[in-house]
């Protein structure tokens, strides 16, 4: 526990390459889009107008703002979803610099999820708007977000340290885990409310993380009927789970890293 706690003080003593880390990542992600950062408020945007033009017309009368209500959900997954996916590749992208010289190598995957961070709060703008200009109240709830956001990249940084450490023994985690992605985005009610679901599987979605953290972030910016004990409590449960295996995970193999980069 002693040394875990250790490396944590090491990343923080190389705070500054995780600045220019995070820098550089974001940098990269657009270095040949003529529309450069700009994408990270449109990205969202088409996304919804996708889920909109097709679902709208199923979902929109008894959900009220359900334009909002994707926006929301879109928003949080591509947080989560972005930033661990790309951190799948964190050590094995990084492999001539982590042979080279000494560093903390989970600040690598920590990275990522802070651009991932970064990313998210830029793409609030046209969440706001939306909410804003459909007439939509903000909640007194709005004082929760830095929380909800915290827990959530608690929970992605976990995951990252998983499949990034994961990747480096075993090269398939990584297209193992995108078609994971691909499933759980189905399964964390970003487009269609829980209530269509049976009766049955209904009480299941207590097992998706991603479903508290969407249903948390909802409730912060403009539904309180989303704010309800057992999104606050599972939520955070899962976010320290993740963020305990992940860099067990981690710690048990980051020595052994470095010889099968």
């Amino acid at each position: 526990m002693v040394n875990s706690l250790g490396e944590a003080k090491e990343i923080f003593r190389y705070r500054e390459l995780l600045r220019n880390l995070v820098s550089r990542d974001i940098k990269k992600r657009y270095k040949r889009s003529a529309l450069g950062f700009l994408w990270v408020m449109l990205d969202p945007l088409l996304m919804l107008l996708v889920f909109y033009v097709i679902f709208s017309g199923i979902f929109g009368r008894s959900m009220g703002n359900y334009s909002a209500y994707v926006m929301s959900g879109i928003i949080m997954w591509q947080f989560f979803s972005q930033g661990t996916k790309v951190a799948s590749l964190a050590f094995l992208q990084n492999r001539n610099l982590i042979n080279k010289v000494y560093l903390p190598k989970a600040i690598f995957p920590l990275s990522i999820v802070a651009s991932s961070l970064v990313h998210f709060i830029f793409s609030l703008v046209p969440l706001f708007i939306i909410i804003l200009s459909s007439g939509t109240k903000i909640g007194l709830n709005l004082a929760l977000l830095p929380y909800v956001v915290g827990i959530v990249f608690i929970f992605s940084f976990g995951m990252a340290l998983t499949v990034s450490t994961l990747a480096v023994f075993f090269h398939d985690v990584v297209y193992i885990y995108d078609v994971l992605l691909l499933g759980w985005m189905y399964l964390s009610a970003i487009f269609y409310p829980v209530s269509i679901l049976p009766q049955k599987l209904q009480p299941l979605m207590s097992l998706n993380p991603l479903y508290h953290f969407i249903s948390l972030f909802r409730a912060s910016l403009y539904d309180t009927a989303f704010l309800t004990a057992e999104h606050l409590v599972l939520g955070s449960a899962f976010a320290l789970l993740s963020l305990s295996v992940g860099w067990g995970i981690y710690y048990r193999n980051r020595d052994r890293i470095i010889f099968y980069l």
